[in-house]
């Protein structure tokens, strides 16, 4: 079963709507907040100890993700966003509606993605905003390209597919208890 606690810095316990996918062997910790639709994949670590974590709707927390922050400040991930496999968030940051970080990457200290963005597989984003619907790339993050695409963000084209596998998982789980050896 997944770790699931007050912080012990705090005593703020973390706010989960009943259809949030989390992994047996996720961590959430303290002062977070997830909304409808979110999915938490195995091994992520959500430690609010020090401050507030608020993730939106249908968000994707994927594999071995990390998120933490500085004492008293906060990480906001905003609804439809793929945080990808081995990312790192460290706030205080913000990332928009709809955006992907890519797998790998960091964003770091007052970084923030505007709404529709992607931060590149790698990239690294420090003390840096990004404006909506452009790409990052590199080490340090800059801005590739602006005005990426129109219509629907990307994030939000294939959040709803991360939504689907979180509840097909709960129910598995639900269904196989004796599956959840982790």
């Amino acid at each position: 079963m997944p770790i699931i606690m007050p912080s012990p810095r705090t005593g703020k316990e973390p706010k989960i709507d009943d259809s949030v996918f989390i992994a047996p062997n996720a961590v959430i910790i303290g002062d977070v907040e997830l909304e409808e639709g979110v999915n938490v994949w195995f091994g992520s670590v959500l430690r609010g100890d020090w401050g507030t974590i608020k993730i939106g709707k249908n968000t994707s927390i994927q594999e071995n993700v990390t998120i933490h922050i500085e004492m008293g400040k906060t990480v906001k991930i905003g609804s439809d966003c793929i945080i990808g496999h081995h990312a790192m968030i460290h706030a205080p940051c913000e990332v928009g509606d709809g955006c992907i970080v890519g797998i790998g990457s960091n964003m770091l200290h007052n970084s923030k993605l505007g709404d529709g963005s992607i931060l590149a597989a790698g990239a690294v984003l420090l003390n840096k905003e990004i404006p909506p619907r452009s790409l990052a790339i590199g080490i340090p993050a800059s801005i590739k390209k602006e005005g990426i695409y129109k219509g629907k963000f990307e994030g939000a084209k294939t959040s709803g597919q991360y939504v689907k596998n979180g509840e097909a998982f709960k129910k598995y789980f639900k269904e196989n208890p004796d599956s959840i050896n982790l």
